[in-house]
């Protein structure tokens, strides 16, 4: 998903005018769009459909402000996977916190949410304060930390073979359900060998 209409055209475009370049991501997306891999500017329709929820961090260097030149400029990507493997992409900047605010405002059953990337230590922490105090009755939120395994350059291939996926979460047995979750996500084309999960 993105607020941008010009790029979800280009992501849906006919001739594969994708708005990114990176080595084999068309072949991904000829083979998936329509299939199991959909982009759309509908971010709320997205967040109420899917099960699990990516909220991953793009981390360029900050252009302005404290920090600029060297600072990482912390900015988000939400993936929406359904556990049927319907997948869409989301792609809008603004900062994680208002991610996880737009997820509670939206989310009308609950989500398992993945923080994912590169963010600063609790991060999970705090989405999951976020989450809990601003989320409709009856809305259960489990926080995942799965950092990021692709490189800019070779994302496809660390895609499809990663040395290992980490899957992080609260060790209840909801924590546990939810990797598990995760988990046969990635089932789907990772080897289970390479899961590192709580026990």
């Amino acid at each position: 998903m993105d607020i941008n209409q010009s790029r979800i055209d280009a992501w849906n475009s006919a001739d594969y005018k994708l708005p990114i370049y990176e080595p084999g991501l068309e072949g991904v997306v000829r083979q998936a769009r329509g299939r199991n891999l959909f982009f759309s500017t509908d971010v709320d329709k997205g967040i109420q459909e899917a099960d699990l929820i990516f909220v991953s961090v793009n981390t360029p260097t900050k252009k302005s402000g404290v920090g600029a030149g060297f600072a990482a400029d912390l900015k988000f990507v939400f993936f929406f996977f359904h556990l049927t493997l319907h997948l869409t992409l989301f792609v809008h900047y603004s900062y994680v916190e208002l991610a996880t605010r737009r997820i509670a405002a939206v989310a009308n059953s609950s989500k398992i949410v993945v923080e994912k990337s590169t963010v600063p230590c609790r991060t999970a922490e705090s989405m999951r304060t976020i989450l809990e105090a601003n989320s409709l009755p009856n809305c259960r939120f489990d926080i995942l930390s799965n950092p990021e395994f692709l490189a800019e350059g070779t994302a496809i291939n660390d895609l499809f073979a990663p040395d290992r996926v980490l899957i992080g979460s609260l060790e209840t047995p909801e924590g546990k359900a939810a990797c598990n979750a995760l988990a046969e996500v990635y089932d789907n084309w990772v080897p289970s060998i390479t899961f590192l999960l709580p026990l």
